[in-house]
């Protein structure tokens, strides 16, 4: 009887504190992640805090459930659930919902944000809620934020040194299903390679292909300066993660649970572009010190990389996604631009 009663009291303090059991919840997200929980990540490191905001504000309403090492598939199959309301939320790479919501590719445009204030600028203002509407309507999937994935991606090679454009040529290049990543990588004269998250490292380490693109950040979850000793900071892309939710279960919450969700979210959104941003420096000088020659890129090979993929890029885009959506978000950029210059 006695410990009854202390588990009782137990039970009941973490309830007050927003702990909420299963019993005890109305609504459930489940949050599929790949390799984690990592410390101090930019990802993961937000998404537990918003999991304990929201499980606190809700007052135990809504329980947070993460399923970590792809638990419940990989992100293509788990966005496909989260259309279905199966699943409720994933942090991935916007490209993995080109599929089935093109419109969002535009945000692929190579050289598009000159630097992160201009990023944020955009994707928080009218385009990025624009695209983030237009997505729960057509694809079932809503952005609650615009998470950077740890910044700009770079090209990377596992022998060959890569110091200039040029030196890309030839090249098999790992991307996603992304036509727009996949039309950069044509226009610099490699080949690129379609490559599932979880099969990289291994298609790396066999030669199934010879380099990859990503920001420093994602490149050391798998470890992949084992199998990659090159990498060029070019910055061809900012790199941005959806912080994606379910329409469907969105639109079931009571409005003071939408609020609750969305207020943590953005809170979130906030933590990761601080962290992603006060990391660099220490993944560079770590992935230095394993062994991989970073190359910095001038001013002036950068105009020549934005020479050869940016048009290409659009035009491509013209004749995939809204065109009248692609030029406000130019217009936007252009603006943002102005005002950080």
């Amino acid at each position: 009887m006695k410990y009854g009663k202390i588990a009782a009291a137990i039970a009941g303090s973490l309830l007050a504190m927003g702990l909420s059991t299963a019993q005890a919840a109305q609504f459930t997200m489940k949050m599929a992640n790949g390799p984690g929980p990592l410390a101090n990540h930019y990802s993961h490191t937000p998404q537990q805090e918003f999991a304990k905001e929201v499980e606190e504000k809700s007052g135990g309403r809504i329980a947070v459930k993460f399923f970590w090492n792809f638990a419940l598939g990989k992100n293509e199959k788990v966005l496909n659930l989260l259309r279905t309301g199966k699943v409720e939320c994933i942090v991935t790479s916007e490209g993995h919902v080109a599929p089935y919501y093109p419109d969002v590719q535009v945000l692929g445009v190579p050289y598009l944000f000159i630097n992160r204030q201009v990023a944020y600028e955009v994707l928080d203002g009218p385009v990025g809620q624009e695209i983030s509407e237009g997505m729960a309507k057509k694809a079932g999937i809503r952005v609650l934020g615009w998470f950077e994935n740890g910044g700009y991606r770079h090209y990377s090679s596992r022998d060959k040194p890569l110091k200039t454009m040029d030196d890309l040529k030839g090249m098999k290049i790992r991307t996603m299903t992304n036509p727009v990543h996949m039309q950069i990588v044509r226009s610099l004269g490699a080949s690129p390679t379609p490559v599932s998250w979880p099969d990289l490292y291994a298609a790396l380490q066999t030669g199934v292909v010879d380099g990859q693109e990503n920001a420093l950040a994602t490149f050391r979850i798998p470890k992949l300066e084992e199998v990659q000793k090159h990498i060029m900071l070019d910055g061809h892309v900012y790199s941005i993660n959806g912080f994606f939710v379910s329409e469907k279960w969105f639109q079931s919450l009571p409005a003071d649970l939408k609020k609750i969700v969305t207020e943590a979210a953005a809170h979130a959104t906030k933590r990761n572009r601080e962290i992603s941003q006060a990391n660099f420096s220490m993944h560079r000088k770590y992935l230095e010190g394993k062994g991989v020659t970073i190359s910095d890129v001038s001013a002036a090979e950068k105009k020549r990389f934005q020479d050869a993929t940016q048009k290409p890029a659009i035009e491509m885009l013209r004749k995939e996604v809204d065109g009248a959506l692609l030029d406000r978000l130019l217009v936007a950029v252009k603006a943002a631009e102005a005002k950080y210059k």
